[in-house]
Parts: structure tokens; sequence; C-alpha cells
């Protein structure tokens, strides 16, 4: 019995640890660094989508606790692309940001 408890509590506290992972993770793996607005949410319905329509050869069980963590992960991924929201507006509207500041080397008269 002590062994399912323990077991129990290591899943609770690895959830709680993945916590909106899909907006972190859809910011650091965006491809040719095209900028959306909430794109934990899109991941986390891209990756439910996935589960379902047969494209990862998985056991059922490990289905269901994936499409669980995420459907656990979702109001949190919601809250943190609302939090960082005026951030991506940024990078969307400006695309060309490097983070240095760039220096003008004109000559004066």
């Amino acid at each position: 019995m002590k062994s399912y408890i323990g077991r129990w509590i290591v899943i609770v506290l690895m959830s709680f640890l993945m916590l909106s992972c899909s907006s972190i993770r859809a910011r650091t793996e965006i491809p040719n660094k095209e900028w959306t607005v909430y794109p934990g949410i899109r991941q986390d319905i891209k990756d439910t989508g996935g589960v379902f329509s047969g494209k990862r050869s998985d056991p059922g069980w490990v289905k269901g606790l994936v499409t669980t963590i995420l459907i656990i992960d979702l109001p949190f991924s919601v809250a943190f692309d609302t939090l960082v929201m005026p951030y991506d507006l940024y990078r969307i509207y400006v695309p060309n940001y490097s983070g240095e500041k760039t220096t003008n080397h004109q000559d004066n008269p």
C-alpha cells in the first residue's frame, strides 16, 4: 500500500512541476521565429490532437496520462500566455529584435 502512495505522490509532484510547460516549450521551439499570441494553448491543443489522431504509438495508459497532463496544463497555459501577451505582441510587431542595441555609425560633417 505504501508503494502506491509514493507513486501517486511522485505523479502529483511531477504534474505540479510541469504546469504551463507547453507555454514555455512553444516559445522555445518557434519555427522560423514566427511569434503568435497564446502559443501555449495552441501547443496543448496540437499535442492533444496528436494523441487522439493516432500519431503516437504509446500504450493506452501513457496516452491517457499525457492527455490528462495536457488538459490540466491548459488553464495554467492560458494564465501564463495572458501574462506574457505584451511580450508576444512586441515580438510580433518588432520581428527583428535581437536584444542588442544598434548604433548608428554615420560620420558627422
